[in-house]
C-alpha cells in the first residue's frame, strides 16, 4: 500500500512539474503602450507640422464624390487644422450647425508628393456624433486618400463614396 501511494505520488508531482514548466516557456507580451509605438508613423513622413494652424474651407453642399478644400473665405464650412496632431471641422449648413473634433496624421508619399497613402486614415474623431454630421464623421474616420495640388492651395480628400454621406437640406 505504501509503495502504490508512494508512486502516485512521484507521479504527481512529476505531471505538475512538466506543466508549471509548459507555462514557463511562453513569452511575456510586451505591454500595450510598446506594441503602439511600433505603429507609429514617423514625425519625417508626415505633413501634420507644415499643416498646423491652416484653415480650409468647403461646401458641403457642392461635394458629389470628394471633399475639394482650398482658401476660399467665402465657403461656409471650415477645417482647422489647430496644431500638429488636433483637427476642428465646423459646419455651418442652414440646418446644420456642428462641430467636429478630432487628431489628423496627414502622410507623404515616398516620391516626396503630397498625397497622402491610399487606404491610411488620417483623421480619428474625438467629439461625440452629432445627428446631422455623423455621416460626414464617418467619412472622415475611413480609409481617405489625401491630395494637394502644386502650389498647397487646394486639397482634395476621396475615399469611400460620398454619396453615402447624406448633408442636411440636399
Amino acid at each position: 500500500m505504501k509503495n502504490i501511494l508512494l508512486v502516485f505520488l512521484l507521479l504527481s508531482q512529476t505531471i505538475f512539474a512538466q506543466h508549471k514548466k509548459k507555462a514557463e516557456k511562453e513569452p511575456p507580451l510586451p505591454p500595450l503602450s510598446k506594441q503602439i509605438e511600433i505603429y507609429k508613423i514617423p514625425e519625417d513622413r508626415l505633413l501634420n507640422g507644415t499643416l498646423k494652424g491652416s484653415k480650409w474651407y468647403f461646401d458641403l453642399r457642392n461635394s458629389e464624390t470628394e471633399l475639394s478644400l482650398d482658401k476660399d473665405k467665402t465657403k461656409p464650412d471650415v477645417l482647422y487644422l489647430v496644431d500638429a496632431k488636433n483637427f476642428q471641422i465646423n459646419i455651418n449648413q442652414k440646418n446644420c450647425k456642428s462641430l467636429i473634433k478630432g487628431i489628423y496624421q496627414i502622410m507623404k508619399m515616398n516620391d516626396g508628393s503630397t498625397t497622402a497613402q491610399n487606404g491610411h486614415q488620417p483623421f480619428k474623431i474625438t467629439s461625440p456624433n452629432q445627428k446631422c454630421s455623423a455621416r460626414l464623421a464617418a467619412f472622415l474616420s475611413g480609409a481617405l486618400d489625401i491630395s494637394f495640388n502644386e502650389t498647397g492651395e487646394v486639397m482634395e480628400i476621396k475615399g469611400q463614396s460620398i454619396h453615402d454621406v447624406s448633408y442636411p437640406g440636399s
